[in-house]
């Protein structure tokens, strides 16, 4: 009988400790994908105003560059735009952001700041296209020191808290 109640309380440390380790694993996904998103803008920034590459084209490319919720983003957008899906570039930047926002580690602030940015991707001159990616580097670069306070902050306390809160839990059941 007691191995019993040993062998459930080491599963219940244990699961509580992966779960903690998942929650602050959340936090450092989400400090990846804003860099992955801040390289990406360069990238296609340069393609667009430096090479005057195709965006159906650079955006493809940029697709294989990056991992994770990001490339499924940008490889749903390359493929709305080189299958003529949607009205405009920016209607086929936001069905992608709204497929794609669930298997990203972004918080609405971000989302925000993409979605406002695909409303103006593919207007204007070259000049002005500059002028949108600095500003959209900007506010991921705000959001990326956010999210690297909130992922010091936070992080080990879910890890603890997982950790603790199974051994609390073994405790009081047995």
């Amino acid at each position: 009988m007691m191995s019993i109640k040993i062998i459930c309380s080491i599963v219940i440390i244990g699961c509580s400790t992966i779960l903690g380790f998942r929650a602050a694993n959340r936090y450092v996904q989400r400090v990846k994908e804003i860099r992955m998103l801040q390289m990406a803008f360069a990238q296609l920034e340069s393609e667009i105003t430096g090479y005057s590459t195709f965006l159906p084209e650079a955006v493809s490319g940029i697709s294989t560059a990056v991992r994770g919720g990001v490339r499924n983003l940008f490889s749903d957008f390359a493929g709305r735009l080189q299958n003529k899906t949607g009205d405009s570039v920016a209607e086929a930047w936001q069905e992608s952001l709204e497929k794609c926002q669930e298997l990203l580690n972004l918080y609405p602030e971000e989302i925000q700041i993409l979605a406002a940015f695909g409303g103006v991707l593919g207007s204007g001159d070259k000049e002005s296209q500059r002028r949108y990616f600095s500003i959209v580097q900007n506010q991921l670069k705000k959001q990326e020191i956010k999210a690297e306070e909130a992922c010091l902050k936070y992080q080990n306390m879910c890890r603890s808290l997982g950790l603790l809160g199974g051994l609390a839990i073994s405790i009081l059941l047995f």
